[in-house]
C-alpha cells in the first residue's frame, strides 16, 4: 500500500499544473519534468495500470472485431489467430538449408497474452518487448506456467531501439 501511494505521488508530481485549474491539461514546466523522467513516469505508469488492465481485459491489452453474440474473449483469440494467419507465423522455416523454429517479436506485449495464445496455435517462438520491467517479470511467470517458457520469453527495453535488446534479422516476423 506504501509502495502504491509513493509511487502515485511521484507520478502525479510530473503533472503539476495540469490538475489545479479546471480545464488545465498541463504547462511547459510539467512537459519539461516528464520528458527530464521519462522512464520513471513510464515505468508508474505501467506499474499502476498493469494489474488493473489484467482485471479488465484479461492478458491481451487490446480488442478484436465482435460478431454478433460472439463473447470478449473468443473475439480476441480470433483477432490472435487471424494476425498468426496474416503473418504466416509457423512451427519452423528453413535457413541456409537447416530447418529452424521461427521466430516472430511481438512490439510493445504488455504481459504478453497474445503471445502466448499465437505461439500455441503457430507453434513458432515469440519474444516481446515492453518498457516496463514489472510486465516483463508478469509475463515471463505466466510463460513458465502456461508450460510456455521454452516459446516465449519478454525482454525490457525500448521497442523504439530494439537493436540494443536483439541482433538485426533475428525475427522472421514481428507485430504490435
Amino acid at each position: 500500500k506504501d509502495e502504491f501511494k509513493s509511487t502515485m505521488a511521484d507520478y502525479d508530481s510530473m503533472f503539476s499544473g495540469a490538475r489545479e485549474d479546471v480545464g488545465q491539461i498541463t504547462n511547459d514546466e510539467s512537459i519539461a519534468d516528464r520528458k527530464a523522467r521519462y522512464q520513471n513516469m513510464i515505468d508508474h505508469f505501467y506499474n499502476l495500470v498493469t494489474d488493473f488492465y489484467e482485471w479488465g481485459w484479461g492478458q491481451s491489452f487490446h480488442f478484436g472485431p465482435r460478431f454478433h453474440d460472439e463473447e470478449f474473449i473468443p473475439s480476441i483469440k480470433r483477432a490472435e489467430y487471424f494476425l498468426c494467419s496474416r503473418l504466416g507465423l509457423q512451427e519452423f522455416v528453413v535457413e541456409n538449408g537447416k530447418k529452424r523454429r521461427m521466430r516472430a517479436l511481438d512490439v510493445g506485449c504488455g504481459v504478453g497474452g497474445p503471445m502466448r495464445n499465437m505461439a500455441v496455435f503457430s507453434n513458432c517462438c515469440i519474444e516481446g518487448i515492453t518498457i516496463n520491467e514489472y510486465q516483463v517479470k508478469i509475463g515471463n511467470k505466466y510463460n513458465v506456467e502456461h508450460g510456455l517458457g521454452d516459446k516465449c520469453l519478454l525482454k525490457q527495453g525500448d521497442f523504439q531501439n530494439v537493436p540494443k535488446v536483439w541482433p538485426a534479422e533475428y525475427f522472421d516476423a514481428a507485430f504490435e
